[in-house]
């Protein structure tokens, strides 16, 4: 066909489609406003021509609206023959007909509208999208359908577009969507291409719009969103095809070469975002590239600047590349990666200057030209230290990953050798457990393989075996092999059971030696852990090795400072030093010679605490003694605590304050010293005033065997000097000088003791001071005069505290009893009376009764139970009561009956007002109560011989004290016996409202039998 009959057939097919463009009277009126004449004309207005468009594009909705309603209709057997649409009216057999018709009518007037303005991007934008989401439906797959020809005109209008719009990445991703969705070939190819061509044609500022895409394209899922700064608001329509799972035709599927993925990669990462290098490494280990992978990662953890798109951290980074360095060695060593100067680069810092790994390379370039660069070189250190502050979760799983990658490599010697590098370089148990738990197991794998390929070996002699009958005789082989063969196979057979021995014997030493290597690793953390280093000692010691247990305690006395030991003390070194050369080498003069080195006036160890010295010298005089070198021993002991020349450390000065060397000396100065030079000891000890309570006791006992009693009494009189009272000591020293004392005088210098026991009792306080008065009174009953005892149990009953005033009023009157006679303890129950709280001088008038019955002073006994009643509730007190009641009854007549009977009314009616607490007076409270009254006056009764009437009633625990009922005044019987009849005239008037009924009870009140 020549060009003019085409152009004759382009312009009959344009004049049919404005035929049928008029036929509809709502385009008309469109067609009619454009082409008129006149100045006024619209043809260059953007905005009359895409009404124009949308009133087509209303127009061709009805007519899919109309096309889906009459096929309803065909099934539900309707009958509609005409149908109006756009003011037209028309068959509905013709509705697909003009629907085409009407497409190819909107794509002549958007051309129409392009010819007038071919620069407008809302025209263009419009005419492509109709094209690629209305006109073109499927893809084609016969290159002379309808299909194909839309395609490609549609193809040729993206192409015409881009000569004035490929400034615009809108119009080249709507190009290239349409490509990959209706191309029919699937040719990665052209959308490669067309995807160069648009970031060639358009700015760089606008390349992210079109990486992003072009990344989803070729990965088929969306890329990390951190690699793009912003990519608008609005996906792509490759990144909307992907979200909603239309990117690919079942029918024509895009197979993407690995290569294709990888170039395009590669030229985004290196070329426009290095960011992306990570998201390159990965799709690189996906198609086995893990050579370039590897270094990927490599240069990604050389870069301080790099952060990651996907939030992966530097520790998941290292991971993934030693994963991949370990797994595939070989690939990592085309490529040209020393994976184990790299690994140790990062373990070892101080060794990595100049070993190819870049970071510590940077840093030693920038020390030695003073980069100028002051902000990358910051950058740099922070990446040290970061790197540093990592190893506590990296270390382990490092050198995990270099002896696994030697054992891939098949190198197993060098592979053992990292894991005892490994666990020697380590300092945190948990690195050790990972790195010890996988040597384990690579033991465990070979002695398995030797295993599976020994049992194999016999398998194969076995068949061997069963096959020699039916091939050549052993005499034949050995006629024509000689013993070759049989030293071959029983030369492979031997080796390959010693392997088998060997990885054995391995992996016994291996979990041997565990204990001592977990030890190591502790002391790497914490070198001035002493108990590790103790335990270091012992382990080598359970082994058979002495060498190795003296050679950690010389390391440990080098290590360990004495103001940061912990877990011990640095004696224990010493002291274990010298045990191991006595008891395990039996070689006295090496353990003497530990001794010498640090028991001296200069020490080769500074101790801060003169306490550790003193378990040194303490020691070694106890092996002295163990060697029954007596003197040596001795002299030992003296010079421990000999004075300091000048010039001496501190701690050594204050060794001779130390209790433990000076114990230890004043010991050995008993047993093997002169008694002049024990003397000397002591005295020395008071002169620095350091002495204890128990060492001046041992020197005045010493003295008192060696009988020098006024020196022994002058080292009391010392000793009390440096423990006055209140100082517990000063007790146990006084009833010790005071003893001896007596012990010695006690007949003849009876002034002096009075002069101890008056010098003691005026410091003693009153709470130490009852022990005190009775040694007093005793001493006096026995060696003084009986007025004089008395007084001093008398000036007890006055000076002991309250709690303790009951029992000394009781031996009190029991000493008047013995020595005077009953009738002189009245002024003393008086006195005790007055002087003792309520219970207790209520019980004092209940015995004071019974002393004055039992002297037939009815009366007087009346008279005492009368004055304590008013201290005794017969609530919480009814034994008093009872006691009352039982004299009356012997002793009494109707009216004293009557009397009592009154009297405990009013008590009764007196103390009612007095509430008391729920008191808890069960056992426990009891047993944890002080000492009671009655225990007191047992105890004093047990140690004088004498009886004393105990207290007949406990304290209950828990009640409100009570107030006391009496005054203070009362000083004798008489006026007991006038307060008395004031009471009964009290009470008198309290009963009288209930006289007529005791008269009417008297009979059964009264019962005198």
């Amino acid at each position: 066909m020549t060009t003019g009959q085409e152009n004759c057939s382009a312009s009959s097919s344009a004049m049919k489609i404005m035929s049928e463009i008029i036929s509809y009277p709502l385009l008309l009126e469109h067609e009619e406003s454009i082409t008129k004449t006149n100045q006024e004309s619209i043809m260059y207005d953007v905005t009359a021509w895409m009404l124009y468009l949308q009133e087509i594009d209303g127009i061709l909705l009805s007519f899919q609206d109309s096309i889906i309603a009459s096929s309803q209709q065909k099934r539900n057997k309707g009958n509609f023959s005409t149908i109006t649409i756009g003011g037209r009216s028309m068959s509905v057999k013709d509705l697909s007909t003009s629907f085409h018709m009407m497409q190819n009518a909107r794509n002549l007037i958007s051309e129409r509208a392009l010819s007038c303005l071919p620069g407008s991007y809302k025209l263009w934008h419009d005419y492509l999208n109709f094209r690629s989401r209305e006109y073109v439906r499927s893809s084609y797959l016969i290159s002379s359908s309808d299909e194909a020809v839309r395609y490609k005109s549609t193809i040729s209008a993206f192409e015409r577009s881009l000569a004035r719009m490929n400034k615009y990445p809108r119009i080249w991703l709507s190009y290239i969507s349409f490509v990959i969705h209706f191309d029919p070939c699937c040719n990665v190819t052209n959308v490669r291409r067309l995807f160069n061509r648009a970031l060639l044609a358009l700015p760089a500022t606008q390349h992210d719009l079109i990486w992003v895409e072009y990344l989803a394209f070729v990965l088929k899922k969306a890329p990390p969103k951190g690699l793009f700064i912003s990519t608008g608001k609005e996906m792509g329509p490759i990144m909307l095809s992907i979200q909603n799972g239309t990117m690919e035709d079942p029918d024509c599927p895009w197979e993407i070469p690995g290569e294709t993925v990888l170039r395009v990669l590669r030229r985004y990462a290196h070329y426009y975002n290095p960011t992306a290098r990570e998201m390159l490494a990965d799709v690189a280990a996906t198609f086995e590239r893990y050579g370039e992978a590897a270094s990927l990662y490599c240069e990604i953890l050389n870069d301080v600047d790099f952060l990651s798109a996907s939030g992966t951290t530097r520790h998941e980074l290292w991971i993934r590349f030693t994963d991949i360095c370990t797994e595939h060695p070989e690939d990592t060593r085309e490529i040209g990666i020393d994976f184990e100067t790299i690994v140790r680069g990062v373990l070892k810092p101080e060794d990595a200057i100049g070993s190819g790994w870049k970071i510590f390379d940077d840093t030693k370039a920038d020390n030695e030209a003073n980069d100028q660069d002051s902000n990358r070189h910051e950058k740099i250190e922070k990446q040290l230290e970061q790197l540093r502050s990592s190893l506590g979760e990296l270390e382990g799983t490092l050198w995990n990953k270099l002896a696994l990658y030697h054992v891939r490599s098949g190198e197993f010697e060098l592979a053992r050798s990292i894991y005892e590098e490994a666990m020697e370089n380590v300092s945190r148990v948990r690195d050790f457990s990972l790195i010890f738990d996988a040597y384990v197991k690579f033991e465990e794998n070979v002695i398995e393989v030797l295993m599976e390929k020994m049992n194999e070996d016999d398998d194969d002699n076995e068949e061997k075996a069963s096959g020699n009958d039916e091939t050549v005789d052993e005499e034949d082989l050995d006629i024509l092999l000689g013993k070759a063969a049989t030293k071959s196979s029983g030369g492979d057979d031997e080796d390959l059971n010693a392997d088998v021995e060997l990885a054995l014997a391995r992996a016994e030493n291996l979990m041997t030696r565990r204990p001592l290597l977990l030890n190591y690793v502790l002391l790497q953390q914490n070198p001035q852990n002493v108990a590790e280093w103790l335990k270091r000692s012992e382990l080598f010691l359970e082994v058979g090795q002495p060498a190795q247990a003296i050679a950690a305690i010389e390391d440990a006395i080098k290590k360990v400072s004495s103001r940061q030991a912990m877990n011990g003390t640095p004696s224990e070194l010493y002291i274990l030093l010298a045990g191991i050369y006595e008891n395990k080498l039996k070689d006295k003069g090496k353990a003497r010679s530990v001794f010498q080195r640090i028991c001296t006036t200069k020490p080769e160890y500074n101790f801060t605490d003169p306490e550790d010295l003193a378990k040194c010298y303490s020691v070694w005089i106890e092996m002295e003694l163990r060697f029954e070198n007596w003197d040596d021993a001795l002299s030992i002991a003296r010079r421990s605590v000999a004075p300091s020349p000048h010039g001496t450390s501190k701690v050594v000065k204050r060794l001779v304050r130390s209790m433990r060397v000076w114990n230890l000396l004043l010991d050995l100065e008993e047993s093997l010293g002169t008694l002049q030079t024990t003397k000397d000891a002591y005295n020395r000890l008071l002169e620095l005033k350091i002495a204890t309570p128990t060492q001046i006791l041992n020197f005045a006992t010493f003295l008192s065997e060696k009988k020098y009693f006024e020196e022994s009494f002058t080292a009391f009189e010392r000793g009390l000097d440096m423990f006055p009272f209140p100082h517990p000591g000063a007790k146990v020293l006084w009833k010790e000088y005071l003893l001896s004392f007596q012990n010695r005088y006690a007949d003849t210098k009876i002034h002096r003791m009075r002069e101890l026991f008056d010098r003691c009792l005026d410091s003693c306080p009153p709470e130490d001071s009852c022990d005190f008065y009775l040694m007093y009174g005793k001493f006096e009953e026995k060696c003084g005069l009986t007025k004089r005892a008395l007084g001093v149990y008398e000036k007890m009953c006055t000076t002991v505290p309250p709690d303790q005033k009951f029992s000394a009023y009781q031996l009190y009157i029991a000493k008047t009893i013995k020595y005077i006679g009953v009738t002189a303890t009245r002024a003393i129950y008086e006195r005790a009376i007055q002087a003792l709280e309520d219970k207790p001088a209520a019980i004092m008038c209940a015995a004071y009764a019974k002393m004055e019955t039992s002297l037939h002073e009815i009366d007087r006994a009346r008279t005492a139970y009368i004055y304590g009643a008013q201290l005794a509730d017969p609530r919480t007190n009814p034994e008093y009561w009872g006691e009352w009641h039982e004299f009356e009854v012997s002793h009494g007549n109707e009216e004293t009956f009557r009397e009592m009977l009154r009297i405990k009314r009013g008590v009764q009616t007196a103390f009612s007002t007095v509430n008391y607490n729920t008191a808890d007076t069960d056992s426990t409270s009891k047993a944890d109560a002080p000492l009671s009254h009655e225990e007191a006056i047992a105890m004093l009764a047990a140690q004088e011989g004498e009886g004393i009437e105990p207290l007949e009633t406990e304290k209950v625990a828990g009640f409100v004290k009570a107030k006391p009922k009496r005054p203070a005044d009362v000083k004798d019987l008489d006026e007991v016996e006038r307060r008395a009849a004031k009471l009964r005239k009290v009470t008198a008037g309290l009963v009288a409202a209930n006289q007529q009924q005791e008269e009417n009870l008297n009979d059964e009140e009264i019962d005198i039998d």
